[in-house]
């Protein structure tokens, strides 16, 4: 399924002389080839065989507040229709202060945590401004349940473009990296070309693709626990900074992760605690338990 939420129609495609001229399909085709694009021999993007809701929202002529609108009706229509992934190579900075990446401010940013409270993963490029004067992730990278994405390198060296954290209010982004440096993508207005390109924009469908992948492996996680799992087996997991984050992703290590916490029948259950303290003793009526948990938890 497709919706244009700049025409406000069901094709995505190029539609006037000036979106043929500006290149408005370019940036999005390149994105989805790395996300879900399969020719065997010549590409396969880890979420290729995924089902996949188009949505169209950014005007390339114009960096405008309304683009932020559509961003957040994309994401309603795509909850709607049944989204467990949201991935998307956009951010907004231009009418923000680095004060408003806070998690809380900014309008997409709100969207993306409403949009994860209903089960979507939203998974987002951090921003290509870390060698500029803004140097820091873009709304909505500074969500509190987003993965923001940095881009690497193919010998797993921070791109110098890759926007840094933290957000304003001291958190550590962005959450994890991919290869966003020379990354092979398909040629736009072609059917049979390729070429490489770089930028966030190109790490962020390489992590959405492979939470796909976690979650067809994992089917009964949450969006939360999909998370969490390609944070915590990143491979700075033990020491995450505001560079790279918790570190590049490693997809099969975050499909056998063992979470301390498991959700059944919306009940969140414990699986790896001591009790430490059992007070007052005796007691009556109430007791205090004091738990420790065995690994580092997110929740």
């Amino acid at each position: 399924y497709q919706y244009d939420f700049i025409n406000n129609d069901l094709n995505t495609a190029n539609e006037n002389e000036q979106e043929v001229n500006d290149g408005q399909d370019y940036h999005g085709t390149l994105c989805l080839s790395v996300l879900g694009g399969f020719k065997e021999g010549s590409l396969i993007g880890p979420a290729f065989k995924s089902e996949f809701l188009l949505a169209k929202t950014e005007i390339v002529a114009e960096e405008i507040q309304a683009e932020e609108d559509n961003y957040v009706a994309a994401l309603e229509w795509g909850e709607e229709n049944g989204a467990d992934i949201s991935v998307a190579s956009l951010g907004y900075y231009d009418w923000y202060e680095y004060e408003d990446m806070d998690g809380n401010t900014a309008v997409t940013t709100v969207a993306v945590d409403i949009a994860s409270s209903l089960g979507v993963l939203c998974v987002n490029s951090a921003g290509n401004s870390g060698s500029d004067e803004w140097n820091y992730i873009n709304a909505p990278a500074d969500a509190d349940s987003i993965i923001s994405v940095g881009a690497v390198t193919d010998q797993g060296v921070i791109a110098y473009f890759s926007s840094k954290g933290p957000t304003y209010d001291g958190r550590i982004k962005p959450e994890v990296c991919a290869m966003g440096v020379s990354t092979f993508c398909a040629r736009s207005n072609t059917i049979s070309e390729y070429r490489t390109a770089s930028g966030t924009s190109l790490s962020a469908p390489l992590v959405g693709g492979a939470a796909a992948v976690v979650f067809s492996a994992n089917s009964n996680w949450t969006a939360m626990q999909i998370r969490e799992s390609l944070m915590m087996t990143a491979l700075n997991a033990d020491s995450p900074d505001t560079n790279y984050g918790y570190g590049i992703i490693n997809v099969l290590d975050a499909i056998n992760y063992q979470h301390d916490l498991n959700v059944i029948n919306n009940d969140i259950v414990i699986n790896d605690f001591k009790i430490l303290k059992l007070y007052p003793n005796p007691f009556n009526p109430s007791v205090n338990i004091v738990l420790k948990f065995l690994r580092p938890s997110n929740i």
